[in-house]
């Protein structure tokens, strides 16, 4: 069996060294953190891997039984939105609770938005399902877009669509096709060049055709990044870096955290999610912390957070660590009834191994911890597990309510810290 992981399809980008380029493979991108341009700038157009023996498990007969219990299951309720209409349902539901972020995170509803659900892009293009191999699921939803096939995830029409104010649907899907042909990760793609629009809007960027709004401007965006031209040499440097370099108190507003673009969840609307963006170990992350899931419960009040979600925030980050480490899709994550347990037993069926579900939630909890120090040691300070200030003191346009004060946040950290066991003294 081989595997090729590509920096980019293209020989004019495999020395790119934009910060938000991706390592890519079969059309699937590792985007988060710009792992590509480290590869890009070493020279590595790709890794291949080539494997010639058999892989043999442990205890093959209750291997297979769990699996074919495991696949029923996720043929259920749990995973249904995402086979039938993919991430891209998640749009319409977060601009239905005013956390869709929009036009650079300046409100929480895209008047757009409908013109961007999975509903209306099916009526306007033809479509397929993908899946990763053996898969129940089939998440991907691929449209074809001027005879181009374009995979559509939820992500990326925040980043390229609501994010830069644009409502037309194509431009959107050419713009993330476009990030796709380039190794470029449209989170951060698009936060950046959103980050831009508000900055051109306040006269600190002299670029007038960068505006909100304009498809155009944003696939234009896109190529002076991938090639580092103009405007784009700036700006291939992530939101943080290029708000460092246009000064005048733009970083306030650079949509970032730790220099990585936050994800398409409105912090001030989805408080426990803000802690979780706040303390993440490579910045603004949701696949690293699905504390949206806690605000969307009945749990806590998702416009107010209180101590008490802390401990939801915690776990949901350690779940998503053993997830990651045990390659387990995160779609799973609502199949199981006893997923430390199960887990448990899925690694002892594999490997051998006689682990028990208290072993590897401490394994979860090291994981996180071993993060964090590599952070230390790399100069992370604790002022930086933080939010920029838009998000912070001030409430969210259109929704009054939701307002997370800097104290608020603060006392979110420090409680986190706690609980996790960590000091920020020397």
């Amino acid at each position: 069996m081989t595997r090729t992981y590509v920096f980019s399809r293209r020989r004019t980008w495999t020395r790119s060294t934009a910060a938000t380029a991706s390592i890519s493979h079969d059309g699937r991108h590792a985007g988060r953190g710009g792992s590509g341009a480290v590869l890009g700038s070493k020279n590595i157009k790709a890794v291949a891997v080539r494997g010639t023996h058999r892989c043999e498990w442990a205890h093959p007969r209750e291997l297979g039984e769990l699996s074919r219990d495991l696949s029923a299951r996720s043929f259920g309720p749990a995973t249904a939105k995402y086979r039938e209409l993919g991430t891209a349902t998640n749009l319409l539901t977060l601009n239905r609770f005013g956390a869709l972020p929009t036009r650079n995170f300046q409100r929480g509803t895209f008047e757009q938005a409908p013109a961007l659900s999975p509903a209306e892009l099916s009526a306007q293009y033809s479509r397929v399902r993908g899946s990763c191999v053996a898969c129940t699921i089939g998440c991907e939803h691929i449209y074809d877009v001027d005879e181009t096939g374009v995979r559509v995830e939820y992500e990326s029409l925040f980043a390229l669509g609501s994010l830069c104010g644009v409502g037309d649907s194509r431009a959107v899907l050419r713009a993330s096709h476009r990030c796709d042909e380039l190794g470029l990760d449209t989170i951060s793609t698009g936060g950046t060049i959103a980050f831009a629009m508000e900055c051109v809007e306040r006269g600190l960027v002299d670029e007038p055709w960068l505006t909100f709004g304009s498809g155009d401007a944003v696939l234009t965006a896109i190529d002076l990044i991938a090639r580092r031209e103009g405007i784009g040499d700036l700006l291939a440097e992530g939101s943080r870096r290029a708000a460092l370099a246009i000064g005048h108190d733009s970083l306030a507003f650079a949509p970032q955290v730790k220099g990585l673009e936050i994800p398409g969840y409105e912090p001030r609307a989805l408080q426990t999610m803000a802690l979780g963006f706040a303390v993440g170990t490579r910045g603004a992350d949701h696949n690293r912390s699905g504390a949206y899931e806690v605000d969307f419960s009945d749990k806590v009040d998702r416009r107010h957070a209180t101590l008490d979600s802390v401990g939801h925030a915690i776990e949901t980050e350690d779940r998503s660590a053993l997830m990651d480490s045990l390659i387990l899709c995160k779609f799973l994550r609502g199949v199981f009834t006893d997923f430390y347990g199960e887990a448990a037993d899925m690694l002892r069926l594999v490997t051998g191994w006689d682990v028990e579900a208290t072993e590897l939630r401490e394994t979860a909890r090291r994981i996180i911890a071993a993060k964090q120090q590599f952070n230390l040691l790399a100069g992370w300070t604790p002022e930086e597990d933080t939010l920029p200030e838009r998000f912070l003191d001030t409430p969210l346009p259109g929704d009054p309510t939701a307002v997370l004060t800097s104290d608020n946040l603060r006392a979110l950290v420090a409680e986190y810290h706690r609980q996790r066991g960590w000091t920020t003294s020397d």
